[in-house]
């Protein structure tokens, strides 16, 4: 399913890579994640869910309806 298909509000399963603060460095630090959650927000780089994860829009995202 394409970000833009995406209806604020409902559930979907979201699977790919979120960002979770950063290294020492100040590089991100990425990990990959599968959840059921209510989609908040959607930015021009981000797809936020009602618990606070922020995943990443790029290829590796894959969000389903449940």
């Amino acid at each position: 399913m394409n970000v833009n298909e995406v209806i604020v509000g409902l559930r979907y399963r979201v699977s790919g890579d979120l960002s979770n603060g950063c290294h020492a460095d100040g590089t991100p630090r990425i990990s990959h994640d599968d959840v059921v959650r209510v989609i908040k927000r959607i930015t021009n780089t981000r797809v936020i869910l009602e618990c606070g994860r922020e995943f990443i829009i790029n290829d590796n995202l894959k969000i389903e309806k449940f």
